[in-house]
Parts: C-alpha cells; structure tokens; sequence
C-alpha cells in the first residue's frame, strides 16, 4: 500500500466511530492490511475501511486486549452447535487469468456474485486512479470513471461501490447512477448488494454518529435507516437478512427489520461481522497482544442455529452459502464445514522470485468460484479459480 493510500485510510478511519478513545490507528491499519488483503495491493478497496469499526474499537495502546488465540486444530465449534456436518465430496479447482482491458500493475478481482458468473475488480497503478471492471462470463467493460472502489456484485451483474469522497453509487444495465445520502449525514460507506436489489452500507457524519442504511437498486435515491442509530451494515443475504453491528456488539436484522444480536465466543466481550451468504457470517474477535499488536481472530456464525465458531486460521476472507470458509493467507484454501480444507492451486506459468503469493477475496454461494489475484514480477495479476465436485 502507498503513503497516499495509508493517510486517505487512516483518515476514513477516524471518521468512523471509535467506541474506546485510545486508539492506535497505524495499528489498527497494520490488522486491517492483515484482515483484508485487498486494502495491501494498493488501497483498492476503501470500501472495507467500514470493517475497521471492529478494530479500531478493539485495538487499544497497552493492556489485555482478549483471550488468547484458540489452537484448536479444525474448527472450534461453539457449545450451543450440536450434530456433525455431513463430509463434503473432494472438490478439484483450476486457476486461469482474467483478461485486463485496461494497463496498471495493481489488478485484483475482489467480488464475485453468489453463481459465479459476475466477477468484479479493480485496475490500477495503486495511486487513487483505480478503474472498476466487472468480468461477465470472464468478458471485461470498464465502468465509468465516476465509479470506483467496487464493493460487491450480485447474481444480475449489478455493481455497488462507494467513492472515496464518500458517495455511494451502483451500476446496473449499462448505466451508473449514485445513492442518496441520508439528510443529517456527511457520508455513506456501501458493502454488499443481493439479488433483489437490495444494497446494504452505513452512513456517517463529522461528530461520529452512524446508522445502517438500506436502498435499492431499482431507485438509489430513496432509503431505509436500519435499526437505531449507532448502527452499522456490512452483509446482506438473498432473503434479505442483514448483518452488521449495533454498538460494539455483531447484530443481524430480518428482512422484517427486526433484530437481534449475534452470539460472541466464549471469554470475547465484541466483535465485528464482515460479510454474511446464506445461512452463514465471518467476522472477527480481538485476541491476544503479541508483540505490540492485538491478533485479530476469524469467527464464524450459523445464522440458522446462532452457533458460533473461532476459527484457527490467520484470517477468513470469505463465506460461502454453503458454509465453506475462503483463507486467504498467502496461499489460499477453502474449508468446509466438517473441516475438510482444499489448497487452490497456483498457475504453472507463475515462476516468478515471489511465486505463491496469492491472494484470494472472495467466494461464490456454491463454494466453486474464488477470485482474487496473483503477484509476480512486481504486479498483481487478477485471476479466478473454478472448482468442481
């Protein structure tokens, strides 16, 4: 990540609200870089600077910041889930590039939609001139300039993304139109869209107040304020159950707008949801501080039962609807629910002094498409794995 990309972040970080006032914020960036790689190839994503609301607030200067990490050797199953996932057929996946219509040595598919077919990234020279890209059947078009930062697509080839300055947009049927912000409020941060159309983000303001919002892609320019204030959306699944937080605490809403909080991980007084597919959602706990730095933990809910999991991974990147979870630490692997892990394969061509360092930021709702990136000879490279069963 640049300079430029570090201040514009830890700018957008202190205009998010901060639960505790001792905040170290090149910290919290340095866990952030961890959590979501696609903020390390060049800043891509400002869109996941939302997620930082659960780090900023669980980073602190000294002291305890959590239990220690779990060393549970498969996935460490809340008390309150009861049965065995039934084992999952071995999946094959093969990796093959995305075609780059436009030149720049920071190029990353960081979304894909719950089929597969709709793959969207970012291309660039990592400098804030970032181009969206939406990938249809693996054919590229450029999105207008006015669009950047792309946070999700669904299953109809609908982008959303939010601007740096703060608007948030969404690209449908060739044409780009922008989100109404909600009155009283400076800014909105948008995170995922469904295939209803329903686009889920977070609006803010100067004093740090926020509220989950709710549009539509049919008509951006109206909304729904989601929950009290205090809120915040960072998921929504296709029967339009939000996730997100409300306060410190990991919350979800019907699509009746009731809600409730999510279960915290024994010993864990927060934690933070950073996406949700069916009946599944990732997040993160603070753990243990080792060496001046709280280890941020991947958590997994079962939206279903309310079960919750710590994961023993570095990081979650994704989750699939059908309960595989996507790690994405240098080289990338797919975990299903029993605990079956599946390496995805490198490109044979990659030969490169840094061959192996991929990264991989998200998973269709079948669990058969990863998009993400590889770094070779100085550049990332988008690419998509296909697996089959």
């Amino acid at each position: 990540m640049t300079t430029v990309d570090d201040q514009r972040i830890a700018a957008l970080l202190r205009s998010v609200p901060v639960p505790e006032p001792r905040v170290d914020v090149n910290r919290a960036l340095r866990d952030g870089r961890r959590r979501h790689r696609r903020r390390r190839v060049g800043g891509i994503a400002a869109l996941t600077v939302l997620a930082g609301i659960g780090v900023v607030g669980a980073v602190q200067v000294g002291g305890n910041a959590g239990p220690p990490a779990p060393t549970t050797p498969a996935l460490a199953a809340s008390p309150t889930e009861t049965g065995s996932p039934a084992a999952r057929p071995p999946v094959t996946c093969q990796a093959s590039w995305l075609s780059q219509p436009i030149d720049g040595p920071v190029a990353v598919a960081n979304g894909v939609d719950p089929t597969g077919r709709y793959i969207v990234g970012d291309i660039g020279t990592g400098q804030e001139d970032g181009r969206v890209v939406l990938w249809t059947d693996g054919r590229p078009v450029v999105l207008p300039a006015a669009a950047r930062y792309a946070a999700a697509v669904n299953s109809k080839g609908h982008v959303v993304g939010t601007n740096a300055d703060g608007t948030g947009w969404v690209y449908r049927n060739g044409k780009l139109r922008f989100l109404s912000t909600p009155p009283g409020y400076d800014a909105v941060l948008v995170h995922a869209v469904n295939g209803r159309g329903d686009i889920v983000g977070t609006a803010r303001r100067s004093d740090d107040s926020h509220h989950a919002v709710l549009w539509s892609t049919d008509d951006p320019e109206k909304f729904r304020l989601v929950g009290k204030r205090g809120s915040a959306a960072t998921g929504i699944t296709e029967d339009g159950t939000i996730v997100g937080m409300m306060g410190e605490q990991p919350y979800r809403w019907t699509p009746q707008g009731v809600g409730a909080a999510l279960a915290l991980p024994n010993g864990y007084p927060r934690a933070s949801v950073d996406s949700a597919q069916g009946e599944w959602a990732i997040g993160t706990v603070p753990g243990a501080q080792t060496g001046g730095a709280v280890q941020m933990l991947p958590v997994l809910w079962n939206l279903a039962t309310g079960a919750v999991s710590l994961l023993p991974f570095p990081g979650a990147s994704g989750i699939a609807g059908s309960g595989e979870v996507l790690v994405a630490d240098g080289a990338p692997l797919v975990v299903a629910p029993d605990g079956t892990a599946s390496r995805l394969p490198g490109l044979p061509e990659v030969r490169a002094p840094e061959a192996g360092t991929y990264t991989a930021e998200a998973i269709s709702a079948d669990g058969l498409t990863v998009v993400g990136a590889v770094y070779e000879n100085q550049a990332y490279r988008p690419l998509v794995w296909r697996c089959r069963r």
